[in-house]
């Protein structure tokens, strides 16, 4: 075979795997973790707020260990929003990261004594 068209083979393989299914979310990146959502967890959702997400994803951060809404603070990147309410005006495709801290490693993470667990929402 022409190295030529040993070029154009290898490069129309490439293009054939490039466009299998599935190609797309590895592109999007690594999924997260019980306490990380990233692009690639947050790509095929059908959901069109973060809460909804939330709600259907990971509903355990909104809840405390017995079952009752739990007091979680929502950050926007480093900035302090407010209630998990703030949830509902952040839209999926603004999003990067979200990440869950517990009480704990919140108020380490974010400088405050009594603060409860917090979703954190770092956007693009």
């Amino acid at each position: 075979m022409r190295p030529s068209r040993l070029l154009i083979a290898a490069l129309a393989a490439t293009i054939a795997c490039a466009s299998a299914p599935g190609s797309q979310i590895e592109a999007a990146g690594p999924r997260g973790d019980s306490k990380t959502l990233t692009i690639a967890d947050l790509a095929n959702a059908t959901q069109l707020s973060l809460l909804d997400f939330i709600v259907a994803e990971r509903p355990q951060w909104l809840k405390t260990p017995d079952g009752r809404a739990a007091p979680v603070v929502v950050y926007l990147d480093d900035a302090r929003l407010g209630g998990a309410s703030t949830l509902k005006g952040l839209t999926l495709s603004t999003i990067t990261t979200v990440r869950y801290y517990e009480a704990s490693a919140a108020q380490q993470k974010f400088n405050g004594r009594d603060l409860g667990p917090v979703i954190q929402v770092i956007t693009k």
